[in-house]
């Protein structure tokens, strides 16, 4: 139907510029892979896997957040905006 509903990130009425993206593959040798590989004495992590998603969650929240910080001179007041200053997350 509308425009918005062909991409999920349509209806944020974002400006349509361009994107570049840039992905790397290695090709590598076997015998590098192999180094690469455990040990078979390796221990395995002991942190419970709720708060090892956890700590992840709340790394990954922490830069997005961040990706949307801007400096005080940037900022335009606005009275029905609400920010949070990023160091305020950052010890939380």
């Amino acid at each position: 139907s509308g425009k918005g509903s062909q991409h999920p990130f349509g209806a944020m009425n974002l400006p349509q510029t361009p994107t570049v993206a840039q992905i790397g593959i290695s090709v590598e040798l076997l015998e590098n892979l192999a180094q690469q590989t455990p040990v078979a004495s390796a221990a395995v992590s002991s942190v419970d896997s709720f708060t090892e998603f956890t700590q992840k969650m709340l790394d990954n929240f922490y830069n997005f957040a961040s990706s949307f910080a801007v400096t005080q001179a940037q900022m335009t007041p606005n009275p029905s905006e609400a920010f949070i200053p990023a160091n305020v997350v950052l010890k939380w």
